[in-house]
Parts: C-alpha cells; structure tokens; sequence
C-alpha cells in the first residue's frame, strides 16, 4: 500500500508549530526565530514535503519564479550576470527564467510584457526602451534594473536599479594607457549600445595632448575584432594603443593582431572592459575593467527579492566601482 504523500498539516505537527506558520516561512511571508525556520526545515526534509506550486500560487499569487530579460547571453558579460543572479534565486527558493533578446530589443516590450503575466518580479537591463523598462511598474509587477551609469540618463529612475560606474570605467583605463607613454590611441566600439558613446567621451576627456580614434564593429564577437585587424594595422592612422568595448571584440583582435606579427604589448598595447574570466587565460593575459558582473545580477536578484516581500529594497540606485585588472597586454611602455 502506497503511503499517502505529506500535509501541510503533518510539517506543522512535526515541527510543533501551526500551519499557518508553515505556510509563512514556505511563502517567505514573514520570518521567524532561526530555531522554528530549522524545525520546520527538517520536518519538511524527514517528511518529504513537497509542495504543490498550483495551489501556492493560488493561495498567495505569487509563482515562485523571477524573470531575468539578457541582451545576449553568448556574451560572457550577460553570462555571469545570468550566473551572478542564479545563486541568489536558489538561496531564496525562486526559479530563475531567462530570455535572451539576442540583441534585438525591438520585441522587448512584448518579450517583457509576456513574462510579467508568469512570473512575481524582472530584473532588466537598462539598455532596454525606456517602454520595455516602464513595464512592470505599469502592470504592478516589482522590477530591478541593471547596467552601466549614463551622463544625463537614469538619474530620476523610478524603479530600483544597480548600476556600475560608467564613465569611470573608462577613465580608469584610460589614465592606465596615458600611463605607459601611449599616445595614439584606437577605440573600438559598438555603435549599437547605448554605453558606447560615453566609454569613448570619457576616454577623449582625460587624454589630453593624445590622440583618440574610433572605429566601430557590428557585432560583439571575437570574430570582429580578429577582422579589423588588418585595417588597424595597415591603416593610415598610426596606432600605439587599443580600448575595445568589451573584452570578447578585445581578445579576437588580440588574436589577429599576433597573426600579423604585432608584438603585443611592445608595439600595440590592448585592452577591453568586463573582465571575462578567459582574459586572464590569453596569451598575453589581457588587461580591462572589472565592471562586476555577477554582482549585477546577485545584487539586482536581492533588491527585488526584497521588494517582491513588500520589504523597503533602499535607495532607488545603488552604484558599484569598477576594477581596473592591469595585466600583460598593456604593461609594456611605449616606444
């Protein structure tokens, strides 16, 4: 004869509390003395409890889900956001649902709109429209956002944010460039991002007497920048220095660069930003900017964990400092 599946009622019994407290610690409702959460803990273990999703929502609303809405996530960068917030949702017993926009935001605001309709909260990058952004607030949904500071821009948001320093990313590798005598300087970009302008205005406003070119590539991949090689290299503008947008365009053009027989750091120096963990595995290790990936999406998963318990999340915008991560790729001096 099959032993019929545990109550609610039979956690509550074993653990020597009621059942509406059982209930509460399970829909992180309300929190308890750390002795009666470890009770009701074991019970649920030596009983095997499980509960039944269907009726929870019903009973509480909420789905036990979270919604996660990435740019791209072959981008290391959104991977160890995606990493990053995944940790969290376990500890807290949610179920993590990303959607990957493959860097087409023009759905966004249907992609966002469809995944409120299932899930208790979003977290959602700030280079989404402002429409996409807007969303959740509009639907009643709690919502954090995650990204790069802007000059001028979410200054007056009204939804929480975590947000990396910008501006001072880029400067902080910049003034590292400078430093090593470099003073022809090729920034790579990628037009498509929002960040874009404001990574290379930074850089042209610390540079001084040095020279600040740009040059864009169409997708993020290693592909492009092993493909703009040649044209750096073979162009008519002169170059000692180059900032990349990111680390992934950085270490393919690293990659064609070597393949040309430039001497990197010694005749090019190189850098990105983002801080991937292959940068320190490349040959030279790669020089860039830690902009605190994984602690955007842990960071973001808290804040909205909190807002999600109708629990004060703090300032509306929390604001990380970025790492500079000086390696070989940049660490000759300038001929």
């Amino acid at each position: 004869m099959n032993k019929r599946p545990a109550t609610l009622k039979d956690v509550a019994a074993a653990a020597g509390v009621s059942t509406s407290t059982v209930s509460m610690i399970l829909n992180r409702r309300s929190q308890f003395k750390p002795e009666v959460e470890a009770r009701v803990r074991e019970a649920i273990l030596a009983l095997n409890y499980r509960q039944n999703p269907g009726a929870r929502s019903m009973v509480t609303g909420l789905f036990g889900s979270i919604g996660l809405v990435v740019l791209d996530i072959r981008n290391p960068h959104f991977t160890n956001v995606v990493h990053g917030a995944s940790i969290k949702a376990q500890a807290y017993g949610y179920n993590l649902i990303v959607v990957d926009l493959k860097e087409d935001i023009s759905h966004a605001t249907q992609t966002v709109d469809n995944l409120a309709r299932r899930v208790d909260g979003l977290i959602l990058s700030l280079r989404l429209t402002e429409e996409a952004r807007d969303l959740p607030r509009e639907l009643g949904k709690p919502a954090v956002l995650f990204g790069q500071t802007l000059q001028g821009h979410f200054q007056d948001l009204q939804t929480p944010s975590i947000q990396i320093r910008g501006r001072e990313a880029s400067m902080l590798l910049g003034r590292h460039i400078l430093e090593t005598g470099r003073r022809r300087i090729m920034y790579v970009g990628y037009s498509r991002s929002i960040w874009n302008a404001d990574r290379v205005g930074a850089l042209r406003e610390i540079a001084g007497d040095a020279e600040v070119m740009e040059m864009s590539v169409d997708t993020q991949t290693m592909e492009a920048g092993e493909a703009i090689a040649a044209s750096i290299v073979y162009g008519p503008q002169k170059v000692d220095a180059i900032v990349c947008y990111n680390d992934v365009i950085a270490i393919g053009l690293l990659h064609g660069l070597c393949d040309l027989g430039v001497r990197v750091p010694e005749d090019i120096s190189i850098a990105g930003f983002d801080n991937i963990a292959v940068s320190r595995y490349v040959t030279p290790s790669l020089t860039t900017v830690d902009m605190r990936s994984e602690d955007l999406g842990s960071r973001s998963l808290e804040r909205l964990h909190l807002a999600i318990e109708s629990r004060d999340p703090g300032p509306t915008a929390v604001l990380l400092e970025p790492r500079l991560m000086v390696r070989a790729s940049t660490q000759g001096s300038a001929k």
